[in-house]
Formats: C-alpha cells, structure tokens, sequence
C-alpha cells in the first residue's frame, strides 16, 4: 500500500538513498549507478560524473538566459568557506601548508615560504587600496588588526629582551636594572611629562585622562582606588627617597638637580619653598562660622561652616522668620591672617 503522507514518504526515500549510497560506497562502487568503481578521489564513474557535469551546464545556461544567479550567493560562500576550512585542517593535520598542501610550512607558521610571501603582499595591496580611499587599517576589522599588533609587539618585545636589548627600540642594551636604554627612557619620560602637564591644566584624571578631579585632586576617585591597590605609590616614594639620596651625596639640589653648594636646595628653589610655606605667608584665612539662635528659647543650633547649611538647618526646624537670627562668628585670630 502506498504512504499518503507526502512528507513521510520523502522520508523514507531519503533514508533509503542514503543506505543504498552508504551500501555502493562500502562495496567500492559508483554511488549513482552501483555497477563501475568511482573515479580517483570521486565518489561516482566517468560516465555518471560527466551526466552530471552536462546537467549542471545546461541548468546554468538556463538560469544564465533567464537572468538568474547560478547559485545562491550566501550559501556559496558559507560553502566555499567550508571546503577551504576542512582542506586546512586536513593538510595541517599532514604537517603541510595550508595554502597550497603541497611543501611542509615555515618555522613557527602554517604557510610555506612562497604561500607566505604571497599573502603578504596581497594583504599589503590590499591594506594600500584601503588607505588611500580612507578606510580606518586599510578596511580590515580593527579589533583583529588591534589584536595582531598585540601579538606581534609582545613577541618582538620577548626576543629583545632575551637577547640582551631595549625592549623599545631594540638597537642599544637597557641601562641597569631597566628594560630600557637612556635615549628611549628620556623620550618616554617627556612625553609623560608633557601629558601629565595638559591633564592637570585641564582638570582631566592623569591616569585615565577622561573623567574630572575634584578639590586639586591628580586623580578621579576610581583611579585613586587602583593606583592604592597597586603598591605604586610606595615604589615612588622609595625611588624619590633613592634619589634624594644620590643627590645630596653629589651635592646638587634635591628639587632641580643643579648645583646647590653642599645645602640640600640651591638658592631658587630654597626662596621657592621658603615663599610657599606658612611662615611667610601668614596665618591662614579662616572662614566664618554661623550659629542659628532660637530667639524664643535662647537655643543655639550649629555652629556650621557655610550660610547655606545654617539655612536648611531653619528649614528643618520650620522656624517663622521673626523667631530665629543667624549669628556669624569669626575666628578669634582673623584679624591676624596674612595676604
């Protein structure tokens, strides 16, 4: 009796191509006609092979005259990348070049020399034709590019440092106890400088250089929090108490490094530091302090360091404006400030 169901048959035709097909290619056969061995590296013969390649020319000149694609150009390319991607792991798997499958790879690579050499300058013109139309790393996806360079400089990096050079320019060797020769040190230490000078003019954190201090503050709250957590604050005070000490033993200034003729400042800084101390400038300004007094009661609320909090303190209280005063009070030594 045959299957109504439309779908279940088809189902069951497919799982019976599928186990004749499984069946032919077990037994060493064509997988279409079952009666001659496959081509080479085929699974069908030459006359099976060659219906099916007359077939697709004549679809393809039909859809060609129709005005049609020949196949579908996403699922062509999903296809087409998983052809190459099994052929890569294939020949990787034979320890031969991805590319070409034909020589063993490079030290250290997945391409032989020649494939290399011609991926490379593909890519270069590639990356050119992307610059000059102004495409941001020649249009490639910038987090791999960004990635790559990563790699690329912590490699670079590694093998200078292991032989014995400047992890920056890799020309010189590092000076003592650095990674660093004296040249690449200095020009990093005044770009540092530099930066450090335009956040601070700014108001701008000079760690991360976009959210704002408060209070003259050289850095917002949560890189505060880092910096502590980090333990660099006591590798700079132990550096400057190391420099300290190498220049009072040269004796040369401890704040410029000039010449100070054995006194730990030489006369320009030592007028400086004297100019911003307390005692040559005075005593320091105090500000006034306000009281709110109870006119009916007598009671004294405060006292508070701004006029506005002695405000909201009324408001609190709800007091009418004829019951209360508010009372400033000076420091006793105000009149003693200097400018």
């Amino acid at each position: 009796m045959a299957i109504r169901d439309i779908d279940a048959r088809r189902r069951k035709d497919r799982e019976r191509y599928h186990q004749r097909t499984a069946t032919r290619r077990q037994a060493g056969r064509c997988v279409r006609c079952g009666k001659f061995p496959p081509v080479a590296g085929r699974a069908s013969c030459e006359g099976c092979a060659e219906k099916d390649r007359q077939r697709e020319r004549a679809r393809n000149e039909r859809l060609k005259a129709e005005g049609r694609p020949r196949r579908d150009s996403a699922r062509r390319k999903e296809a087409d990348r998983e052809r190459y991607r099994k052929a890569a792991e294939d020949r990787a798997a034979r320890q031969l070049c991805r590319r070409c499958g034909k020589a063993e790879p490079a030290p250290d690579r997945s391409l032989c020399a020649p494939c290399g050499a011609k991926v490379r300058s593909m890519a270069r013109a590639r990356y050119h034709r992307g610059k000059d139309a102004g495409l941001a790393y020649g249009g490639r996806c910038a987090s791999s590019r960004r990635r790559s360079a990563r790699v690329r400089s912590e490699r670079r990096r590694r093998e200078w440092t292991e032989a014995g050079l400047c992890t920056r320019c890799g020309q010189r060797e590092p000076e003592e106890n650095g990674t660093t020769c004296a040249p690449c040190r200095t020009r990093r230490q005044a770009r540092e400088r530099e930066t450090y000078s335009s956040r601070r003019q700014a108001g701008l954190c000079v760690r991360c250089g976009t959210a704002s201090t408060f209070d003259g503050a050289a850095m917002c709250l949560a890189c505060s929090a880092l910096e502590a957590e980090s333990g660099r604050p006591d590798r700079k005070n132990a550096a400057a108490r190391r420099r300290y000490r190498e220049l009072r033993s040269a004796g040369r200034c401890t704040t410029c490094g000039a010449a100070s003729q054995g006194a730990s400042r030489c006369v320009p800084c030592a007028r400086k530091s004297y100019e911003l101390s307390a005692h040559f400038r005075g005593i320091p300004d105090w500000e006034p302090e306000y009281v709110v007094v109870d006119l009916l009661t007598m009671e004294e609320h405060g006292p508070f360091g701004a006029e506005g909090d002695a405000a909201a303190c009324i408001a609190f209280l709800k007091l009418p404006r004829e019951r209360f005063e508010i009372v400033a009070a000076h420091h006793p030594m105000a009149h003693f400030t200097g400018a």
